[in-house]
């Protein structure tokens, strides 16, 4: 799972490692945005389309990003009756980091 973020959630979560990788129907895209003054993040699958909406989160339950979106994605799969690999692996592979990549959204 490799996230794409947008700018304004990159400096928000400080000095997360980034990739340089193509863009593939894999990657998730995630934007935070203010509704009535409250954090709110928006996941979305590239492929799919499949989207997860988290409203009133604070920044540092955004850190590590990938602990708190991986959960945050398995579970509103089951909600919604698919199976938890329905858009692919969420755990991300065994490396150094126990958090999924991250890349900056590339500019259309």
């Amino acid at each position: 799972m490799l996230l794409r973020c947008t700018t304004r959630l990159l400096e928000l979560l400080g000095d997360p490692v980034t990739e340089d990788r193509p863009s593939s129907p894999e990657d998730w895209y995630a934007n935070v945005f203010w509704v009535q003054r409250r954090k709110c993040l928006l996941v979305t699958h590239a492929g799919t389309l499949f989207s997860v909406f988290a409203p009133a989160v604070r920044a540092a339950d955004l850190r590590p990003l990938g602990a708190f979106v991986a959960p945050l994605i398995t579970h509103q799969l089951l909600a919604e009756g698919f199976p938890v690999d329905a858009v692919g692996p969420l755990d991300p592979p065994k490396r150094r980091s126990p958090r999924p990549p991250t890349a900056k959204c590339s500019a259309a």
